[in-house]
C-alpha cells in the first residue's frame, strides 16, 4: 500500500509540475507590457495582441489531432508541449518585435498541446479518480497563472533587471517538467515495446 501511495504522489507531482507551467507564458506577460510596449515603442493594438495571441491558438493542437491517423502517446506530446514551451519563453527574449510574436505564438501552441494532453493521461492513469485529479490539476493550472503574475514585477525590482529577466526565468520550469516527462515517455515506450501483441479478434 505504501509503494502504491508513493507511486501516486509521484504521478501526480508530475502532473502537478507540468500544469503549473501552462499558463505563465501568458499570464506573466500583463503586469510587464507597458515596459515591453515602451522598449518595442508597440501600440495599443500590438500589445493588446502580445497578450491574445497564444489564447488564439488554445485550440490549435485539438484541430490538428482530429486529421492524425496516429496520434502520439500522450507522454510524447507533453514532452514536445514542453520543448515547445521553453523554445517559445527563449525566443522571445534576444530579438525584436517579430521574435517576440513568434515566440508567444510558440507558447501559444505548446499550451494548447498540454491542454490536451494532460486530460488524457488523467483519465487514462487515474480513471477511478478523474474528478480529485482533474480538481489538483486545475489549481496547479491557477496558481501557476497567479504566482507568475504576481512574481513578474517583483523579480524584476529584485534583480535590478528588464522584462527579459521574469520572462526568461519562466523556462527553467518548463525545461525541468520536459526532462521528467521525457524519463517518463521512454519507459513507457520501453514497456510497448516489450508487451506481448494483442491477440487478433475473431470474426
Amino acid at each position: 500500500m505504501t509503494g502504491r501511495r508513493a507511486g501516486l504522489a509521484g504521478a501526480l507531482l508530475m502532473i502537478v509540475l507540468l500544469a503549473v507551467n501552462l499558463r505563465p507564458a501568458i499570464a506573466a506577460v500583463g503586469p510587464l507590457l507597458t515596459e515591453i510596449s515602451d522598449a518595442f515603442r508597440l501600440s495599443g493594438t500590438a500589445a493588446g495582441a502580445l497578450t491574445t495571441l497564444p489564447l488564439a491558438f488554445f485550440g490549435s493542437y485539438g484541430l490538428l489531432a482530429a486529421f492524425l491517423r496516429r496520434p502520439p502517446r500522450s507522454e510524447t506530446l507533453l514532452v514536445c508541449a514542453m520543448a515547445l514551451l521553453v523554445a517559445g519563453l527563449l525566443l522571445r527574449l534576444p530579438g525584436g518585435v517579430a521574435a517576440l510574436f513568434a515566440g508567444s505564438l510558440v507558447a501559444g501552441i505548446a499550451i494548447s498541446i498540454g491542454n490536451i494532453a494532460v486530460p488524457a493521461i488523467i483519465k487514462r492513469d487515474h480513471p477511478s479518480r478523474i474528478t480529485t485529479v482533474t480538481a489538483i490539476y486545475t489549481v496547479a493550472v491557477t496558481a501557476g497563472a497567479s504566482l507568475s503574475s504576481g512574481l513578474a514585477v517583483p523579480v524584476e525590482d529584485w534583480f535590478g533587471a528588464s522584462w527579459r529577466l521574469p520572462l526568461g526565468l519562466l523556462a527553467i520550469p518548463a525545461a525541468l517538467a520536459g526532462l521528467l516527462w521525457l524519463s517518463r515517455s521512454r519507459r513507457a515506450a520501453r514497456t510497448a515495446r516489450s508487451a506481448p501483441p494483442a491477440a487478433p479478434r475473431r470474426g
